[in-house]
């Protein structure tokens, strides 16, 4: 039987299980501030700070047996103000058809597939927008300050965006090249023309 993860910071607390709570959600807090993610400042007149919860989450091997305990720090993203606090959100999604392209070239041109995982991906993006966040949820330094959001979040409206773009230009830094796909041409002869890293694929059926 599996145990439900806690809804809250107030159920996690209440929780046989908190110490090991309580250490998840003191390793994200040194995540984010390695990386920068916000400095703490005066809330200016007339701005509002967005608010956040904290997520929890038992992640278990593929034997089902309890690996580590997850703790992320969520922003209210659904109290932003457009045009303030974000603009543009769309983030670009890779489609089914360019992955089986490159699976296809890498077979027939016996190339090697890896895959990596990103660790706290969207805390790598850059926000544009100044915008301001109440403290952790629970672990405040006991002032009024706010928090400066430098690095976007979890749960922002703009985070998707901001950390395509982030990695975008690092894998263009290492001259790499985004597939280039031409729509109309793959509707019509179920082909793509593009190009992949310093390869050219003309023609793929």
């Amino acid at each position: 039987m599996t145990t439900e993860d806690p809804k809250d910071l107030y159920e996690a607390k209440r929780s046989p299980e908190w110490p090991e709570w309580e250490k998840a959600i003191q390793t994200e807090l040194s995540q984010l501030g390695n990386m920068g993610t916000w400095e703490l400042t005066d809330l200016p007149a007339g701005r509002k700070p967005i608010t956040n919860k904290w997520v929890f989450l038992r992640k278990y091997t593929k034997e089902g047996k309890l690996a580590k305990y997850k703790a992320r720090l969520v922003a209210r993203g659904y109290s932003q103000i457009p045009g303030m606090d974000f603009n543009d959100t769309f983030s670009p999604v890779v489609r089914l058809e360019a992955i089986r392209s490159i699976t296809a070239l890498a077979v027939n041109l016996d190339w090697e597939m890896q895959q990596m995982d990103v660790k706290g991906a969207y805390l790598n993006g850059i926000l544009k927008e100044e915008l301001y966040m109440t403290q952790p949820q629970g672990f405040s330094d006991g002032t009024e300050r706010v928090c400066r959001l430098i690095k976007t979040l979890y749960g922002l409206k703009q985070s998707g965006r901001e950390w395509n773009q982030e990695f975008n230009s690092k894998l263009i830094g290492r001259n790499f090249k985004r597939v280039v796909e031409h729509r109309k041409r793959l509707n019509e002869e179920n082909s793509i023309d593009g190009t992949v890293d310093d390869g050219r694929c003309d023609k793929l059926r």
